[in-house]
């Protein structure tokens, strides 16, 4: 055995292999449901594409965790999916949702990737990368083919180089504001997409869910959604950009639910965390004062929301705890006792 086997795995490296595994597991969920209600043979060979690398990664972490003497974590299993239960989403969303969670999936591996150590570890994590990336692009593809792909906005082609001039650059309530510039645009328009989605699934999840406060939950997460893209859309029409959500994006009037409550709260509340990450992100590459106020506010609100849905998780005793480190103040007080 190598010098590089022996070594423990990092927290860093436990952590994220754990999300890593707990993410696939629900969307294996999420796609056998898709798969078993999709029409169109396009959609679904993305969504055998994406089914595929879920469950490879999941044999290759579990694999990974029983070598190394880690529990595998429970995440999700088809005990979470109702077969059964009509067709919630129509075939332009699941492309659409697709679309979204490969994205995320492959920003999430870049940005784990520099808190891994171990060579075998850091391979692995780069072949996953790959190929969410390369499953991204064939989404992206049959999007376009079917005209389903939005594309950002048009802004003109710079032909000489330009420098901010004056202090007014930051400028976004007082005084002349100027145009957005082409990364403030990129993330105006990355948001609003990110939420037209969120808001569907949000939509659908609160026709079917059988607790109570979680169907509130979602119903207030709809408001959230519809709220942060009314703003967001009206500073891009103020600019003259166009904001557009594919037509075709909509929800049966199934109120039998495909999944267990315990599994669409654990993804909205997931994605609403994701999203406070978009927010920061969007943030520091926005300059103008109006924008990063508008995101701090936006940030703040939807943290919140995560928590909430946290705190439910918890009271109906669903949420799976993370790793983490041992209380040494217990540990002491134990021995003294």
């Amino acid at each position: 055995m190598s010098e590089e086997q022996k070594i423990d795995w990092t927290s860093s490296e436990i952590g994220n292999l754990w999300n890593i595994y707990i993410a696939n597991s629900m969307a294996v969920c999420m796609f056998r449901h898709f798969l078993l209600n999709v029409e169109d043979e396009e959609v679904k060979d993305c969504l055998l594409a994406a089914d595929e690398l879920s469950k490879k990664i999941l044999s290759q972490l579990e694999n990974l965790f029983t070598t190394e003497g880690m529990a595998v974590p429970q995440g999700f299993s088809e005990a979470d999916v109702n077969a059964k239960a009509p067709k919630l989403f129509s075939d332009s969303f699941y492309l659409n949702y697709l679309d979204m969670m490969v994205k995320y999936g492959a920003l999430y591996y870049s940005v784990a990737l520099p808190g891994f150590s171990k060579m075998d570890l850091r391979h692995l994590i780069t072949d996953i990368n790959i190929s969410s990336l390369n499953l991204s692009n064939k989404v992206t593809e049959v999007m376009l083919e079917k005209g389903l792909h939005v594309r950002p906005p048009y802004i003109p082609t710079p032909s000489e180089v330009s420098f901010v001039e004056k202090q007014s650059f930051f400028n976004g309530y007082f005084g002349d504001k100027r145009p957005l510039t082409a990364m403030e645009i990129t993330h105006l328009f990355l948001n609003t997409q990110v939420n037209a989605v969120k808001m569907i699934l949000v939509m659908g999840f609160s026709q079917v869910a059988k607790h109570e406060e979680v169907r509130e939950y979602f119903l207030r997460g709809k408001k959230i959604n519809i709220k942060q893209h009314n703003i967001l859309s009206q500073i891009m029409y103020k600019e003259e950009l166009p904001v557009s959500i594919p037509s075709q994006f909509m929800v049966t009037e199934s109120t039998e639910a495909p999944y267990s409550d315990k599994l669409m709260l654990f993804h909205i509340s997931n994605l609403s965390s994701a999203k406070v990450r978009n927010f920061g992100d969007s943030m520091a590459v926005s300059p103008r004062h109006d924008l990063g106020a508008t995101y701090i506010r936006f940030l703040m609100e939807t943290a919140n929301f995560a928590e909430d849905g946290g705190n439910i998780q918890i009271e109906h005793e669903w949420l799976e705890s993370q790793p983490r480190n041992v209380d040494r103040n217990q540990l002491a007080k134990q021995k003294k006792n």
